[in-house]
């Protein structure tokens, strides 16, 4: 019996290890579709830090367009549909781990507009809530109100860090968005 709880203990760790073992290198970053649709729009570089934690550094891609909307530069991808302007905060060291990659979502959040307009609102936010499954990350889309992220203030001081909470999270309808899906490997 013990035997078997210290094999399950180890495959366990070895499974973990294996998760943050992906976390190194330069891996692309792409959002897409259910349709087959992606647009790469950068590169993330993991830099391992010991005790299972990675630095991380973005670049977005050149190919995306600069908008200057509500009185600053954004950059965008538009798409028939939507355009995402990336709107990445960070608010702490750059690092994650296999268990905490809520640092990486809020460098790539996004907010959403029409093709065509030339202000972003602040309540159509989105970002990708991330996990680990198998060689990559994948995001899935909610919906978000960026004002704590525009207003800090408004924030209580001990959530000024991470204001975001579980429940300010809006399941988002992935039929209702061009691009649901983010993708890192």
């Amino acid at each position: 019996m013990k035997a078997r709880l210290v094999a399950t203990l180890l495959g366990f760790t070895a499974t973990f290890c294996a998760h943050a073992a992906d976390l190194s290198g330069v891996k692309a970053i792409r959002l897409a579709n259910p349709a087959g649709e992606a647009h790469e729009i950068g590169k993330v570089t993991f830099t391992p830090l010991g005790n299972g934690r990675s630095a991380f550094r973005i670049t977005l891609d050149p190919s995306l367009q600069e908008y200057f909307l509500a009185m600053r530069p954004f950059l965008c991808l538009t798409g028939p549909q939507q355009r995402l302007c990336h709107f990445g905060v960070e608010r702490e060291p750059p690092e994650v781990s296999a268990a905490d990659l809520v640092p990486l979502e809020y460098a790539l959040m996004f907010m959403r507009t029409a093709p065509a307009s030339l202000h972003v609102n602040p309540f159509n936010g989105v970002i990708y809530k991330m996990q680990i499954k198998g060689q990559r990350i994948e995001g899935r889309l909610y919906e978000l109100d960026m004002d704590p992220f525009i207003t800090p203030d408004s924030v209580p001081v001990e959530r000024r860090k991470r204001p975001v909470a579980e429940s300010d999270l809006i399941p988002a309808d992935a039929a209702a968005h061009w691009l649901p899906l983010l993708v890192i490997e």
